[in-house]
């Protein structure tokens, strides 16, 4: 696949979000210095950034540029740079500037979601904040297991993501990713962090129906759900999921965008049952068996992008039983596209 913006697409997406003939579904209205965070199409999906590098493990912009114009094309309501696909721990905060300024040139500061993986106190989250601002994403999302780790008590955490909220104008987010330590949210202490007011959306992997609905229900309406964990996620959905972040999305976008669209229809939701186990057993291998994240890289790798998958991180490289585990699950890709009518950017 060979895509080109011209130079004035790129400032027209720096400045507003919408670029070129492929408008992006209106996702986030934000105001610097204070805002809402509003999604305007329910489920929505966004993407986890993966973060290419090349064979001397330096940052390969261009294919990152590539990416980010495929998930683009595809539909992406937002993405989240400099997330756990995306390699956080592995990667410097200058480093992790330039990603973001990469994905905002593309997608725009409303929908360019960034983890503030140097948040390991109230003080470098709201100092990391104002660098992501900076170089262009609306959202910045604080790691609870970063900023309050294993030794920490509920109730520390709560007291220092509140006091982060406090100190930072939002639209803030929330992500409970598994590294470097995996810190859920119960019910009780999203519903404190949600009527604190900045923060605005949780990214959750907690994937059980019974906890979706308990965790929608202690929120506002209006506070954003996105699920990681999409072992069941059809009822997760009818549970109140307000979309999903997945690296099922980073790998196969047309068919969340797909998902995404249908689901409006109440009567086409039924038929959607087959595609959300697919994609759930697809989320299971890329975390599992495909060395995340290698397998995400290897597998767009083998869709035709300018990606490899190399890492910075200790994994190792994929074996032949990996690698053919990979083609196998492009070609269901397409296999699937072919009964759901879907027409493959690649």
């Amino acid at each position: 696949m060979h895509m080109r913006l011209s130079r004035r697409e790129l400032v027209q997406g720096a400045l507003s979000g919408l670029i070129g003939a492929t408008p992006l579904p209106a996702m986030a209205q934000r105001a610097m210095g204070g805002g809402r965070l509003v999604l305007s199409r329910r489920p929505a999906f966004a993407v986890p950034l993966p973060t290419p590098f090349s064979s001397s493990l330096e940052l390969d912009l261009a294919a990152h540029r590539q990416l980010l114009r495929f998930y683009r094309q595809a539909g992406a309501d937002a993405v989240l740079a400099v997330g756990s696909t995306g390699e956080m721990l592995s990667i410097t905060w200058p480093e992790a500037l330039r990603l973001v300024r990469s994905a905002s040139a593309v997608f725009g500061p409303s929908r360019t979601w960034a983890s503030l993986s140097v948040g390991r106190s109230v003080e470098s989250c709201r100092r990391g904040a104002a660098d992501l601002h900076q170089a262009g994403a609306g959202l910045p999302v604080v790691i609870p297991g970063l900023l309050a780790g294993a030794g920490s008590t509920e109730a520390e955490a709560e007291r220092l993501l509140l006091e982060v909220g406090r100190g930072i104008p939002g639209p803030l987010g929330l992500y409970e990713s598994i590294n470097p330590f995996h810190r859920t949210l119960p019910a009780p202490l999203l519903a404190a962090l949600a009527a604190q007011g900045s923060f605005q959306l949780l990214k959750t992997t907690q994937g059980a129906p019974q906890r979706m609905a308990a965790l929608v229900a202690a929120v506002p309406r209006g506070f954003s759900i996105l699920e990681a964990n999409t072992a069941d996620l059809f009822a997760v959905l009818q549970a109140g999921a307000a979309g999903v972040l997945d690296f099922c999305a980073a790998c196969f976008p047309e068919l969340l965008a797909h998902l995404c669209r249908s689901w409006a229809d109440p009567k086409r939701r039924s038929s959607l049952q087959p595609l959300c186990r697919w994609i759930g057993d697809t989320d299971a291998l890329l975390l599992g068996s495909l060395a995340f994240p290698r397998g995400v890289k290897a597998v767009l790798a083998a869709r035709g992008l300018a990606i490899q998958p190399f890492s910075r991180q200790a994994v190792a490289d994929l074996t032949r039983d990996q690698n053919a585990q990979v083609q196998d699950l492009v070609r269901q890709f397409r296999s699937l596209s072919r009964d759901l009518g879907i027409t493959p950017l690649l």
